[in-house]
């Protein structure tokens, strides 16, 4: 790898080697050395035996880690991971005895509370890892309902992220397919419903709303049978999405680059696809800013895309193709545009994980296909609805809140058209469609 151009590396090449108007490319290089700064803060916890170390394994190639020093006396229990820009906080979880829970907890909580040099908290994101082998779970609510949700700031939501890891040993090994490594639909069943628990739980003591993932980490304490990962797409996926879209780059260099890692997934969206969008919005929205570039982007990023693409290029799997592939995908002209008929109810599946056939999406389609084409205005709501949705839904993923966002619209429109359509009015939910899209249309200036 060392005759290999590092990504951040490559991106600076291309900006200074650009052939545009020295004007832009200052821009681009401000841009760009701002987003080179940023550190990623991740901490990493969970009660004792879920899972945590062979989590980290999985993501991040932490061999290569440097452990971190001079870090707080009062914090010495909570290890510090340097890589590059990407920072893992790993944090002792609760489960070890009242006392070394009390500590833990104190410790946790500074943590959560330390600000960085322009007075920001200093950690990103909180991932809490729980052991999907126990129903025993009360240390981990105790953890996140009293220690963590509590000192998280403001933005809650959006900066703690549930992972229920363990998945193939969740019914004690029973209803894996171990040939094609992903779960029977017995033990499906018995996740998705672990996976509701835990978020009522939490909503319940905390009034935060979380979406939990389960996964495997794949990795087991030495000794025990390895397996490859499962879901890990997924759990990094996620991980990109709730981090600050400007710290998003450092990611890319620091991903675990052995490809067997990332082969095993619900399929539930292509995540690799979703990958890609977040970090275009992290080119779009903060190294593009206030650069008119124009068509020249797909030309200038070459090499960048080339050391994304032998970054990720195990993450997107090989049939995109690492390399020249990935890096026309990330750096193409359409940057931050790409959304393949992405429109709001699709939107909204895909920020709750359903996919692209999900019960909802199908009888939507039906409604619009069979009912409403058929009415004297529904062509023109129609079209309005593909001339604006699209630019509705890119300013909603711009927004800290977006999961909010998506949730109130469903809460307050879409579930209850869906009611409508299931019992046969489809004149009230046309009207409650047309409600909401007029809504939408004043909020986007908000958002704009």
């Amino acid at each position: 790898m060392k005759d290999e151009k590092k990504f951040l590396d490559a991106m600076e090449s291309d900006i200074m080697n650009a052939d545009i108007p020295e004007v832009e490319k200052n821009k681009l290089m401000k841009n760009f050395l701002q987003l080179k700064e940023q550190k990623i803060n991740l901490m990493i916890t969970g009660a004792t035996g879920c899972g945590k170390s062979s989590t980290i394994n999985a993501l991040f190639n932490t061999e290569v880690a440097k452990v971190g020093v001079g870090v707080d006396p009062e914090t010495m229990d909570i290890t510090r991971y340097d890589l590059d820009n990407l920072v893992l906080w790993d944090s002792p979880g609760l489960g070890d005895g009242k006392e070394a829970d009390n500590r833990h907890g104190k410790n946790i909580i500074r943590k959560l509370n330390e600000k960085d040099e322009n007075g920001n908290l200093l950690i990103d994101l909180v991932l809490v890892i729980l052991d999907g082998s126990t129903r025993d779970l009360g240390t981990s609510y105790e953890l996140i309902n009293s220690v963590i949700i509590p000192n998280l700031g403001q933005d809650k939501e959006n900066r703690i992220l549930v992972a229920i890891n363990q998945a193939d040993v969740a019914m004690k090994g029973r209803y894996w397919d171990y040939e094609n490594n992903r779960p029977e639909p017995p033990l499906q069943k018995f996740l998705e419903e672990k996976v509701t628990s835990v978020q009522r739980r939490i909503k319940e003591g905390t009034g935060v709303n979380v979406t939990p993932i389960y996964y495997s980490a794949g990795f087991k304490e030495e000794g025990m049978p390895q397996s490859r990962p499962y879901n890990l797409s997924k759990l990094l996926y996620y991980i990109i999405k709730f981090t600050p879209k400007e710290k998003r780059l450092s990611f890319v260099e620091n991903i675990n680059r052995n490809d067997e890692m990332w082969k095993d997934n619900d399929d539930l969206r292509d995540y690799s696809k979703n990958i890609l969008k977040e970090l275009e919005e992290t080119i779009s929205d903060c190294a593009m800013e206030g650069a008119d570039i124009g068509g020249d982007i797909g030309s200038i990023f070459g090499s960048a895309g080339e050391a994304a693409g032998r970054a990720i290029g195990g993450v997107i799997g090989a049939g995109i193709g690492a390399g020249k592939a990935v890096g026309k995908a990330v750096w193409n002209n359409t940057i931050g545009k790409i959304v393949d008929g992405c429109y709001i109810t699709t939107a909204i599946c895909e920020e709750f994980g359903k996919p692209d056939d999900c019960y909802e999406l199908t009888t939507f389609r039906g409604f619009r296909d069979n009912w409403l084409k058929q009415q004297p205005d529904g062509e023109m709501l129609i079209t309005r609805y593909y001339d604006t949705a699209p630019k509705i839904v890119d300013l909603i993923n711009k927004q800290p809140n977006r999961t909010a966002i998506y949730q109130f619209i469903n809460e307050n429109y879409l579930s209850k058209c869906l009611l409508y359509i299931e019992n046969g009015e489809n004149e009230k939910c046309k009207n409650l469609y047309i409600e909401m899209m007029e809504y939408l249309y004043k909020e986007q200036e908000k958002w704009g």
